[in-house]
């Protein structure tokens, strides 16, 4: 695409000198541009330029062709949309955004006129399984955020969908993070049909001298003696706990570390067991349900019979336990405010009856705990990583002169309190806000978009400096002059720690501090991710042990002759019409996927076990017939359509109003619209609501409008 002196990309449809020329950009350009690819780019690298020059590509090769850009979130959408009109040479009303809060047809009118696309991916899978329009002229498809792309979620469908319907498909996958292993990175590649992965480290040659160098700082913090203290106390509490499942033999008793999973996964098999347990002995179904067990030898189920223990008391104490490590994680890992808040709760639940709460309240160590905190003042007691992270924020004011910083934070609570605290400790030296999501729970309002998209915009015009986030600030901030970030605790997840970790050093060297308090969770925490991520780095480095797909074969797309594009007066006159052509296509789709997963059990070796365990089925004794099923499904809908179509569509009083003022005042049949207008103002049915119940007479067939703005009757409703 360009030769390696210049100094930017370069091409017809690039926006000329707007983006600089890398080496290892334009290296991936050219692996990926003919190839289904996974591109792994740590954050800041510019996987969105590597999607802006496959675009740039797709339109050269195909001028007809459709783009489309998937996001999972509308803030991503939007942001995507302005780096296509920043640096793509085409009119811009051929580049649209679609989500959830455009119209169905108005995005189907969209979709027609446009060329690049740009949307998040359930839009996309809604449109196509009502057959609003399909990807056979799409040639080229980007999934940002590719490491979503597993189980149900609509990328699945979109990238399956697009594979068997465009003759020449091309998939560019964009993630920093693909899966902590083997089985996540394969279930992506198999997912989106990849053919090639390319990964690009900080450390490789050709990137090296592009990008900032980011230190990264472990702030080891300890905990004071009065917090020890209480967590001690708390700890017996819960060890008295644990002891109920040494006891039954239901938990490991040697293990170093216990964490909410561990009574979390005996809570998820005790249920998986009394679920399967009236399966009886096929060999099979016993390999199937064993499969979903954390705990397979012996099966707790067995235990908890051979020692006859109380099935409510095993998911009780779990419920405590999880209930006891979870205050422990807030009390040593946050601030005693929020274990405080947390102690509230818990005597609520317990006020609820709930026995796995009451245990707790009644308790002497939780009297104790809770009769110390009430004794001691918030100010009094903070948790060490508070001071140390004012220390951080004071450095990075005076030596770095930095004032653009986030800060990450696990819990909500913790974001306000902090917003609070550095409030009051930096005056109005700094603007401080607090970034969270959306969703609203009792106590906890959430941010709309709107609001979110606003904060975003005063933090990049530098009216805000500091930003405490919870996650939903790790993906697709796109914020290139932050220059630290702090972990405020550590995160379990490889994902999460390269995602905000890449938040810094994008336009100049960054740093990034990680707070740890020794002796807790902290520090597991933080090993986990470190490992996650180099196992997940070594598989890629590796990636020859991944099965790639290599059976896909291309013909060049052939475009529809006919301008099938749709005025909006037809999108309105067919809306029923084609809202019964959806139903029937929906069902046709999803006779099809039962049809296809009969057709894949019946070639699996599980219907083999099956049927060697003397299993009979209805299709060996009747002959399945496929197009009668299909036929007897599609008439029974059919025959749903048609009762719809009878049944008798009620009228409000002003609609019959009109009808009447129409029979009574118009001459032959007609009535002039402003003269109408008048006469229905006497009837308190003006402006909108004159219009609404206008437009219902007529799509009823009661009334009629003429070309001359006149309005004839047609027929009475009695």
């Amino acid at each position: 695409m360009c030769s390696d002196f210049q100094e930017y990309f370069n091409d017809p449809f690039l926006k000329e000198n707007k983006i600089f020329f890398r080496h290892y950009q334009n290296n991936i350009f050219n692996a990926c541009k003919n190839k289904n690819s996974l591109v792994v780019l740590a954050t800041g690298l510019g996987k969105t330029i590597i999607g802006i020059l496959l675009i740039t590509n797709a339109l050269k090769k195909y001028p007809l062709g459709k783009i489309l850009v998937l996001a999972p979130t509308r803030p991503l959408v939007s942001q995507h949309e302005a780096s296509c009109q920043k640096f793509i040479k085409i009119d811009e009303n051929k580049i649209i955004t679609l989500t959830g809060r455009v119209p169905s047809e108005k995005r189907l009118l969209l979709f027609t006129k446009s060329q690049i696309i740009i949307s998040t991916p359930q839009i996309i899978k809604n449109d196509v399984e009502r057959g609003r329009y399909d990807l056979k002229e799409v040639s080229l498809i980007i999934f940002d955020e590719a490491h979503r792309t597993k189980k149900n979620y609509a990328y699945n469908f979109i990238s399956n969908e697009y594979i068997h319907s465009c003759s020449d498909p091309t998939i560019l996958g964009l993630t920093a993070s693909p899966g902590k292993n083997y089985e996540h990175i394969q279930q992506i590649c198999n997912n989106l049909y990849v053919e090639k992965i390319i990964f690009k480290h900080y450390n490789d040659k050709d990137v090296i001298d592009y990008i900032h160098e980011v230190d990264t700082y472990l702030e080891r913090v300890e905990l004071p003696i009065k917090i020890l203290e209480l967590s001690e106390v708390w700890n017996h509490l819960f060890h008295k706990y644990l002891k109920f499942f040494i006891k039954r033999e239901l938990i490991n008793p040697y293990k170093k570390y216990y964490s909410k999973l561990d009574f979390l996964r005996i809570a998820q098999d005790l249920t998986l067991s009394l679920k399967h347990e009236n399966y009886g002995e096929s060999i099979f179904l016993e390999e199937q349900y064993l499969e979903k067990l954390f705990f397979q030898s012996p099966k707790i189920i067995e235990i908890v019979k051979k020692n006859k223990v109380n099935i409510q008391s095993v998911f009780s104490y779990c419920s405590s336990c999880i209930s006891m490590l979870h205050g422990k994680d807030l009390l040593e890992t946050q601030d005693v405010s929020l274990f405080k808040s947390f102690l509230e709760r818990i005597k609520y639940k317990a006020e609820q009856e709930i026995l796995s709460a009451k245990r707790i309240i009644n308790s002497k160590h939780y009297k104790l705990v809770s009769s110390a905190i009430e004794n001691i003042k918030s100010s009094k007691l903070t948790h060490p990583k508070i001071d140390k992270l004012i220390s951080i924020i004071n450095e990075e004011l005076e030596i770095y002169h930095n004032k653009k910083i986030i800060i990450f934070t696990q819990y909500r609570e913790m974001a306000q309190f902090l917003k609070v605290k550095l409030n009051s400790e930096f005056n109005d030296q700094i603007v401080i806000e607090k970034f969270i999501g959306q969703a609203t729970k009792i106590g906890d309002r959430g941010l709309p978009q709107y609001l979110q998209l606003e904060i975003l915009k005063q933090f990049r015009g530098n009216k805000i400096n500091v930003l405490i986030a919870t996650s939903v600030a790790e993906e697709g901030l796109d914020i290139p002059n932050v220059d630290a970030i702090i972990f405020y605790e550590p995160v379990p997840s490889e994902i999460r720690l390269i995602q905000r970790r890449g938040r810094t050093g994008r336009s100049a060297p960054g740093r990034c501090y990680i707070l740890v308090t020794k002796d807790t969770v902290d520090v597991p925490f933080h090993e986990v991710a470190m490992k996650k991520e180099q196992t997940m780095n070594s598989i890629l480095i590796n990636s020859e042990q991944l099965e790639l797909t290599n059976s896909l074969t291309r013909k060049k797309i052939k475009f529809s002759s006919s301008d099938q594009r749709f005025s909006e007066l037809e999108l309105i006159k067919n809306f029923r019409k084609r809202k019964d052509k959806e139903k029937e296509l929906l069902a046709n789709r999803t006779i099809e996927e039962i049809i296809s997963e009969l057709d894949n059990f019946t070639n699996s070796n599980e219907y083999k076990k099956f049927k060697n365990h003397g299993m009979t089925f209805y299709s060996d004794i009747i002959k399945f017939d496929k197009i009668k099923l299909k036929n007897e499904v599609l008439k029974l809908k059919g025959k749903k359509n048609e009762q719809l179509k009878e049944r008798k569509y009620y009228l409000n009083n002003k609609t019959k109003t009109l009808i009447n003022i129409i029979k009574t005042y118009s001459e032959d049949g007609k009535l002039n619209l402003e003269t109408f207008k008048d006469l229905a103002e006497d009837e308190d049915i003006t402006d909108r609501k004159f219009y609404t119940h206008l437009n219902h007479a007529c799509y009823l067939g009661y009334l009629k409008k003429e070309k001359n703005k006149e309005i004839s009757f047609v027929k009475d409703y009695s």
